[in-house]
């Protein structure tokens, strides 16, 4: 198996994806034996599987046939060590012909959470995530608790067949009917990127998405991120064709021209969405003042300029019971002296 590994290894160093690509039924082939070394502790062939697997940056690159296997490691009684090499090598799989898979997309997401957290798990995991989501007869297999991967926002590689095909707008919209904005902000941040353009439908549902998901005055926060991630995106986009052909080598000049004018129109319709709330945070402290204006009678009880109000003299004051004392010499009646008439 050494020489196997070797070999491959070889085919990667060389970079003869002619050769790896005509062989993709028997490098799957070799994905049972790498697991099992991988199991007892011998590392050396599943990274070089993943390795080939990986250097044709072909969408779903290992051979269908394999998904027996798959199911069989992703079962509950399997060792961790196992279900990890799944997850590993999920990307690869060819996810658009395992049609009624459910129940598979389902114990993936159980293992995922089963094994221990690494960087290289979760990007695994997030890429696989999203290459289900842009399935429409997938997508409602993937639980709430796959979704909350995006979350962990993991630095996907620059080639990620996930990201790319996620701005699709069925995603998108699957996206927003979580109602979750962190898982929103979560999932722009990782499609948003310098290595992918936009689909245009999606690109107009994300543009919905600012205007009408992001646009309170309490998500100033979430605006403020993806406003961040795009100067990035923006930056590293004006770095150029020498720049990005590193991992793609077909794109030119008209690709990064275009990904530019779609994530300067996101970026646009941030900075008016979140001038409009700063405007509105604005206005409201004013608008309160008026009314609390309006609320106290200001015209009644006015008080003459030239009227000048100083404190009465202490006057005593006793209670009697008959007439009461004579003041300067007068002497009032009582009221029984009064006459009716």
């Amino acid at each position: 198996m050494n020489l196997i590994s070797e070999k491959l290894e070889t085919l990667v160093e060389v970079a003869d994806l002619g050769q790896i690509c005509s062989k993709y039924k028997a490098i799957t082939a070799l994905f049972p034996y790498a697991v099992w070394q991988e199991r007892y502790g011998q590392h050396k062939m599943l990274n070089a599987f993943l390795r080939a697997v990986a250097a044709p940056k072909r969408h779903g690159f290992m051979w269908k046939r394999i998904r027996p296997f798959v199911t069989m490691l992703l079962n509950k009684e399997s060792h961790a060590s196992l279900k990890q090499a799944v997850i590993l090598a999920s990307p690869h799989l060819r996810w658009r012909d395992f049609q009624n898979s459910g129940e598979l997309i389902q114990s993936l997401g159980v293992a995922a959470s089963a094994i221990p957290y690494t960087e290289e798990v979760c990007v695994s995991v997030v890429d696989t995530l999203l290459q289900i989501a842009s399935n429409d007869f997938l997508r409602s297999s993937v639980s709430s608790d796959m979704w909350s991967w995006l979350n962990k926002r993991p630095n996907l590689p620059p080639v990620c067949w996930g990201r790319r095909l996620a701005s699709r707008q069925n995603v998108v919209r699957a996206v927003r009917r979580l109602k979750d904005v962190e898982t929103l902000k979560s999932f722009l941040l990782l499609v948003w990127s310098e290595w992918d353009g936009l689909y245009s439908e999606g690109l107009e549902e994300m543009d919905f998405s600012i205007q009408e998901d992001l646009s309170e005055i309490e998500m100033w926060r979430h605006r403020e991120d993806l406003l961040g991630h795009l100067d990035h995106v923006l930056e590293q986009s004006d770095l150029g064709l020498e720049h990005l052909g590193q991992h793609e080598p077909g794109i030119d000049e008209g690709d990064i021209r275009q990904r530019k004018d779609q994530y300067g129109t996101l970026r646009e319709v941030l900075l008016e969405v979140d001038m409009e709330a700063t405007e509105t945070l604005i206005r409201e402290p004013l608008r309160l003042t008026t009314i609390f204006r309006l609320l106290i009678p200001t015209d009644r009880h006015k008080v003459p300029l030239d009227v000048f109000m100083c404190n009465s003299s202490p006057v005593s004051i006793a209670a009697c019971s008959g007439h009461p004392p004579p003041i300067n010499g007068l002497v009032y009646p009582s009221i029984g002296d009064l006459p009716y008439s």
